[in-house]
């Protein structure tokens, strides 16, 4: 069985900084309750969990992961075109990775570099798979989050996981609130909240911001 993550009531200052930080509403603060409900909600709890567990939240490719992704696209680029084909930076990925890119991903990334060359040039490479780094990472992040919802190390939240991470971080929100929360994240209505269900909606307004 898991055991509860220490993490303090938060003031008013913090639950504001972390409000201006995803660009949500400003919450007001009377009654006990932050102000706004739903995933606005939900978002703001969970990132209390994150930096409880004092998870970075920015992040730099060091000098020699630059390095890396440098001799990666050399090693691609065996005919030294200057520039990575389709095929080449799909064995990029793999190589950095661990994983074949999708036809999806792949006519995604293809799409995106300058249509005045034949491929993906250095620079595009390292924007490319600097994105995809701090995408891997944020999705650690989120999964760790998760783990500290799921206290039970079951793989799913239940309707009382959710009750008790809010309890920690606003015990005045009501379990109406909660309730609704709950409902908005549980996105097929099975009463279980799945880490897809929970990924989705910890990635709410990202798009927008």
């Amino acid at each position: 069985m898991g055991e509860d993550v220490g993490v303090a009531q938060p003031s008013s200052a913090s639950l504001a900084a972390l409000t201006r930080a995803r660009g949500l509403q400003q919450p007001g603060f009377g009654g006990g309750g932050f102000g706004f409900s739903g995933l606005d909600s939900f978002v703001v709890v969970a990132m209390f969990f994150s930096e409880a567990r004092a998870r970075p939240r920015t992040w730099e490719a060091s000098p020699s992961e630059h390095k890396k992704w440098v001799e990666v696209f050399k090693a691609c680029d065996e005919d030294n075109k200057g520039y990575l084909s389709r095929e080449d930076f799909k064995v990029a990925v793999v190589m950095l990775f661990g994983y074949k890119p999708s036809k999806i991903e792949a006519d995604s990334v293809m799409s995106s570099v300058n249509p005045k060359t034949s491929g993906i040039l250095l620079e595009e490479f390292l924007s490319i798979i600097r994105k995809k780094k701090e995408v891997q990472l944020y999705r650690n992040e989120i999964r760790h989050i998760f783990t500290a919802f799921d206290r039970h190390y079951r793989g799913y939240l239940t309707l009382e996981d959710f009750k008790k991470a809010f309890r920690q971080v606003a015990p005045k929100l009501s379990e109406r609130t909660i309730l609704d929360v709950f409902r908005e994240v549980d996105q097929d209505s099975d009463g279980l909240v799945s880490f897809k269900d929970f990924e989705y909606a910890m990635n709410y307004g990202q798009n927008e911001a």
